[in-house]
Order: structure tokens, then C-alpha cells, then sequence
């Protein structure tokens, strides 16, 4: 099974020597770029002007944000195909006093806002907000491409490190790779890295460029992953689709805009910073389901239901093989079977996101707050951990939906292209 050539400079550091510790890495750094999602997606979400101009010089601002969060979840699908690949699956619990299977869906994995951004030195606050100048100046950060200087600070101890860009965690991840292979701490093959329990199939992204996720199978394939992640979120040399980083900066600039109206000068009369209410919704910053009341509340918890559904989903799709036959399906006819279990389950991740999530988030971001101290605000989706308790997930967002209040409080959530039927489309499975 072939892998990308693309080079991975892996600088000479200490830091990873076990595969304990690669595994504790591999795991901060999938729950890293899983903080990332939430506060690109609230601030694409908080634009009004869904719409844009054909006489705009650049992309609307909100397929960027988008196309930039779907692209973080690639990162998360390739971390964790390299921990499928290298069987550092078990990390440490978030206190430290054990050990346990990763996993997306995991109170230790879910993050909450406002929050630092893992091991980040100097450290760096993550927020929900509205889209304006200092929102977008915060995500320039968590993707700031690496100096020189940058490069000479990292503290490489697997126990207690630090690092000022996520190039410098992605280089001590691969020369710990590269370090553990030498020692033959891990074996490379198609057997032993599993590449049927890792998620191989079209990347769904249709708001950004390529790649799409690579099989792990060696040394090389492991760090052509990593370098997939540090080129898409800080660019590199070789690479012609722009960074995350050059693409947040066109957004701060108003190159990539949100406005379709122009003012007698020709300048965009709507920016990221329009405080009129006319192009960016304003939204709560940093909301918890519990700030909203009544059945706006409830919307809320849907929301949260939703965000923990997909990654549920996730998990159990690196837990079906690539190859499940399909329940009818003849021998030797599995890997394409539209009936398959694996199959049922991307489809699924898709329209979770883009069919459930979406909708949601654009009725809570529509409606005012009337009273309380978010009066004058809107609310927006909270993106927070939701206890399923044994209840199967697709079946405890039916329950959730078909609340009498939210029914009669939202009902545009029914209908035939509606949330709720929507819902009855996901996948049925067990966590």
C-alpha cells in the first residue's frame, strides 16, 4: 500500500523514548486539534451573511472558517490513524492515575470554554465568540508557523512539556517515531498496523483542498500524516494550497469577507467587525446550555447531543474494520458494499454534521436572549460533553428532538428535510 514521498524534517530533540509516552503525545494532540473545531465553527456560525458577493476579491469569510474546521477533523482522523498504526492507543487519564483506550467521546477529551490550549507555553486562552478582529488574531495563534528561535525553545519532557507551535509537538512526535522504529519498539506491516481499523476512505471535505486521510502502513506513511497536519495549519515551502494561519490573515485583513454590500467608496460596508447586528449575529460568548432557558435550553443540550454523536460516531467507526462485508453482501464483495457497517457510519459523520449540527446551530444563533443576563445576546451552540447513559446515541437524539417544547417552540426542526428526519436517517449503534 503506497504512501506519500512528501519530506518530514524531524529535528534532533530528546523527548520520546517509550511507547507510553508516544502514545500520550499522539493523544494531546488529537484532543488538541479536537479544541480547535468548536471555536472555528461558533465563529463561522455567529456570520449572517451566509451569501457573498461575486464582486468580492476573495472567499467568503464562513466557507473558509468551515472549510479550515473540516480540515482539523482530517487532523484528528490522521493522529489517530497513526496511533492505530503504532498501537499507542491507551493514554493516561486527564489525572494522571491511569491508563485507558482514547477515545473522541471521552469527558477527558471533550474540551470546555473558555480553556488553554494543551501544553501551550506562553499560554494561549480558546474562546466561543463571535467572529471579529481578536477572535481571528486568537486562531492565527493556535496555528502560528514556527521561527528559528521557535524551534530551540521546546522542553522535551514526555511528562510535563511544553511547546510554542503545533510544529514543534508534531516534530517531537515524529522523531519519537523514527527513534522507536530504530529501536524496533515498533514494527511496521500491514498486519501490525491495522490499516483496516484506520479511516481510509474520500476525505468529505468539499470547503477546502486536499488531502484526504492516508493509510499508515511504516515509517514514512506515519510521518507523511504528520506532515499533512503541520503543512495544512502553518504552511510549508512546497505546499500551494494557503495555510490555516495565511487564511485566517486573509480573513483579519477583509480579504476573505462577509459583507455583500459596499459603501459609496467601495469599501465593504459589513466586516468581521460589525457590531449592528446587520452581517454577524451577537452571540453569547462562551455559553453553557444551562445559561438559556426553557426550550431554547433544551435546543442547547440537542446541540451538545449532536457535537458528542459525532464523536461517538467516530469512535465506533475506528472500531468497524474498512473491510466489514455487508450484511447480504457475496464473498469478496465487502469493501464498497453501500450496506456495510463502516459505509453506513462515514455517511453518517457527514450528515450528522452538515444535516443535524448545522441547522441546529443556525436556530440557536437566530434567537435573541430576552432576559437574564445574556439579554440583548444571542445564544449560539455549546458544543459540550452530553452524558448518553447507556441510551444509543441516534435514538437519544429522537428523544431530545421530539420534546414536546422544542416541537412546539422550533417547528421548523420537522418537516421533510428537517432536523428530525434528518435524525432517523443517522446510523443506529451502540457505544
Amino acid at each position: 500500500m503506497p504512501h506519500l514521498t512528501t519530506p518530514l524534517a524531524v529535528r534532533a530533540m530528546d523527548g520520546i523514548t517509550t511507547l507510553d509516552e508516544l502514545a500520550d503525545h499522539l493523544g494531546d494532540a488529537a484532543r488538541i486539534e479536537l479544541s480547535t473545531i468548536p471555536p472555528y465553527l461558533y465563529a463561522a456560525y455567529s456570520i449572517k451573511t451566509s451569501g457573498y458577493s461575486q464582486w468580492a476579491q476573495g472567499a467568503a469569510a464562513q466557507r473558509t472558517l468551515i472549510g479550515i474546521a473540516i480540515e482539523e477533523m482530517l487532523h484528528m482522523a490522521l493522529v489517530r490513524n497513526v496511533m492505530v498504526a503504532t498501537r499507542c492507543e491507551t493514554v493516561k487519564t486527564k489525572n494522571g492515575q491511569g491508563r485507558k483506550p482514547f477515545r473522541f467521546y471521552d469527558p477527558d477529551s471533550i474540551p470546555t470554554y473558555p480553556g488553554d490550549m494543551s501544553h501551550r507555553t506562553p499560554p494561549l486562552k480558546l474562546h466561543m465568540q463571535r467572529i471579529s478582529t481578536p477572535a481571528v488574531e486568537g486562531f492565527m495563534e493556535v496555528e502560528l508557523p514556527e521561527t528559528v528561535q521557535q524551534q530551540r525553545k521546546i522542553l522535551p519532557s514526555a511528562d510535563d512539556y511544553t511547546y510554542h507551535t503545533l510544529g514543534e509537538l508534531y516534530d517531537a512526535i515524529g522523531k519519537g517515531i523514527t527513534d522507536l522504529t530504530k529501536a524496533k519498539e515498533i514494527t511496521w506491516g500491514l498486519t501490525e498496523c491495522r490499516w483496516q481499523q484506520q479511516y481510509l476512505r474520500a476525505f468529505w471535505n468539499q470547503w477546502g483542498g486536499p488531502p484526504k486521510p492516508i493509510p499508515v502502513v511504516d515509517q514514512g506513511s506515519a510521518l507523511d500524516a504528520l506532515y499533512i497536519i503541520v503543512s495544512q495549519g502553518e504552511g510549508a515551502p512546497d505546499e500551494q494550497e494557503d495555510s490555516h494561519y495565511e487564511k485566517f490573515t486573509r480573513i483579519r485583513d477583509h480579504v476573505d469577507g462577509i459583507g455583500v454590500v459596499y459603501d459609496d467608496n467601495g469599501q465593504q460596508k459589513y466586516t468581521i467587525d460589525d457590531d449592528t447586528g446587520a452581517a454577524v449575529w451577537p452571540v453569547v460568548t462562551d455559553p453553557k446550555a444551562t445559561d438559556f432557558p426553557g426550550a431554547l435550553g433544551k435546543l442547547a443540550v440537542l446541540s451538545d447531543a449532536v457535537y458528542c454523536y459525532v464523536l461517538a460516531l467516530l469512535d465506533k467507526l475506528y472500531l468497524t474494520p474498512a473491510d466489514d462485508p455487508a450484511p447480504d453482501s457475496a464473498p469478496g464483495q465487502h469493501e464498497s458494499a453501500p450496506t456495510s457497517e463502516r459505509y453506513a457510519l462515514e455517511r453518517g459523520f457527514i450528515a450528522a454534521m452538515q444535516g443535524v449540527l448545522s441547522p441546529v446551530a443556525g436556530i440557536l444563533v437566530s434567537t435573541p436572549l430576552t432576559s437574564g443576563q445574556y439579554a440583548g445576546q444571542h445564544a449560539g451552540p455549546t458544543f459540550g460533553h452530553y452524558d448518553f447513559n447507556g441510551v444509543p446515541p441516534q435514538q437519544a437524539l429522537l428523544d431530545l428532538c421530539t420534546d414536546p417544547d422544542l416541537a412546539k417552540e422550533f417547528p421548523q426542526l420537522g418537516g421533510t428535510d428537517g432536523v428530525l428526519n434528518q435524525i432517523r436517517l443517522l446510523p443506529y449503534f451502540t457505544i
